[in-house]
């Protein structure tokens, strides 16, 4: 995350930490689901250099184990992998695959 070739990827975890809170409550009570609470499963079963194109390839094994990881962490019951599904794709729908370089490219180009 320090690398300043992915200065994008703060924007980026804090966009995908909030859609997956968004997505995963309930079951996941939503006042514990924090964007960074939320990130932290994620990078558990995904890492922590997630970006959208990692995110997108996650294996059906590896969502299986994202919502698993989602009910343990919060002592819940676990979302369907359905939501899990469902936050992949709002998270993809604000950080397209292939945007987060271009994005901060374009929007610091005078710098």
């Amino acid at each position: 995350m320090n690398n300043a070739g992915n200065s994008w990827q703060p924007d980026f975890q804090v966009a995908m930490g909030e859609t997956f809170s968004e997505h995963v409550s309930p079951p996941v009570p939503f006042e514990e689901a924090s964007a960074h609470e939320c990130c932290e499963v994620i990078w558990s079963i995904a890492g922590q250099d997630v970006s959208p194109t990692r995110l997108a390839s996650l294996s059906e094994a590896q969502i299986v184990a994202l919502a698993q990881e989602f009910g343990d962490r919060f002592e819940s019951e676990a979302p369907t992998t359905s939501q899990i599904k469902e936050a992949i794709a709002g998270t993809l729908a604000r950080w397209p695959i292939g945007s987060p370089d271009a994005a901060f490219t374009d929007e610091y180009s005078d710098a």
